[in-house]
């Protein structure tokens, strides 16, 4: 009978076929004393990422560790990282999408012995290095992690400081989170800052102060769309996902002052700069304003929204904000 692996890497890919092989060969580099196995689920990308994983895995010597699925059509990328996760034998299971990389070979074996001595951790993760792929700049990004655990949530509600393909978790624990998020991912847009926000609250969570991660950061990529309705769809969902979760566990309101300032600061900014004003107006009908009058404590409020947004603001009802943009 066959074994087990010990540890599953979860990997969806779409159109990535100037990065899917720097992906692959990270996770096959990983140097364990226990198997793993690489689930790569390809959501019908019509670049060659078909091509190029199928002759990694003819060609690599550890090319037998990859389980490859492709889309007959095009699912979106919460349904097929649903999918992908459903593939997933391992005990612990790790992310890695098919544009981000890891540069360390021992990653996989320092996060699983970490898991292996404390039964009460759900998750381990690690040091991120930002690349800016339009600026070809590598940007190391310091921990924010709080040193007090009762303050996890509250900051995790203010800034995501977890990147997604750092984590390993144990699989009970993000099965349980998959399954309390599960109505919600639907429609979502945000699928691992709900995951997060769920396993930090259901278990003990553990930070690797070492960089084994390339983010790579790519305009018009899912996470960082630059299509003005995805964009809009993913800031709004970047809140919404933190404001379902304080209602569902009837948590402090004024936790969602920083994402609710944020979000409305990145329409407004957004809005200033466009060069239609028909996209301006996109922006701020998407105010968050009625939940700003309901949770936002006061002082953030105040050192959030400063005069300069809020003169944005006026200055891109009136137009004058596109006006700019097209004598730029």
């Amino acid at each position: 009978m066959t074994q087990s692996p010990k540890v599953s890497v979860c990997m969806i890919t779409y159109n990535h076929e100037k990065y899917i092989e720097e992906a692959i060969n990270g996770v096959l580099m990983q140097n364990c004393d226990f198997e793993i196995e690489l689930i790569i689920a390809n959501d019908c990308s019509p670049d060659q990422t078909n091509a190029i994983v199928n002759k990694i895995i003819e060609t690599h010597p550890k090319g037998s560790l990859i389980r490859y699925y492709r889309q007959e059509f095009n699912v979106g990328i919460i349904p097929n990282f649903l999918f992908a996760l459903n593939q997933c034998k391992g005990e612990f299971v790790a992310m890695c999408e098919g544009d981000d990389y890891w540069i360390t070979e021992d990653k996989l074996q320092k996060q699983v012995d970490i898991l292996n001595s404390n039964d009460n951790l759900g998750l381990v993760f690690t040091g991120v290095q930002f690349y800016y792929v339009k600026e070809n700049k590598f940007v190391n990004i310091p921990s924010r992690i709080p040193l007090d655990e009762d303050q996890i949530i509250q900051k995790m509600l203010e800034s995501k400081f977890i990147e997604f393909p750092t984590t390993l978790f144990r699989k009970s624990i993000l099965n349980n989170a998959i399954k309390v998020i599960k109505p919600e991912l639907i429609n979502a847009i945000i699928g691992d800052t709900r995951i997060l926000l769920e396993t930090a609250r259901n278990s003990k969570i553990y930070f690797l102060n070492e960089i084994t991660t390339v983010y790579r950061i790519i305009d018009g990529s899912a996470s960082h769309p630059v299509n003005v309705d995805k964009f809009i769809l993913a800031l709004n969902d970047t809140y919404l996902c933190r404001r379902n979760f304080v209602i569902r566990y009837k948590l402090n309101y004024s936790w969602l002052s920083n994402s609710i300032c944020n979000t409305n600061r990145g329409l407004i900014n957004n809005a200033f700069i466009s060069k239609k004003y028909s996209n301006t107006i996109k922006f701020l009908k998407h105010l968050i304003i009625l939940d700003s009058f309901k949770y936002c404590n006061w002082n953030i409020f105040k050192n959030k929204m400063t005069g300069v947004i809020w003169i944005k603001l006026v200055l891109s009802i009136v137009g004058f904000g596109v006006f700019r943009q097209k004598i730029k």
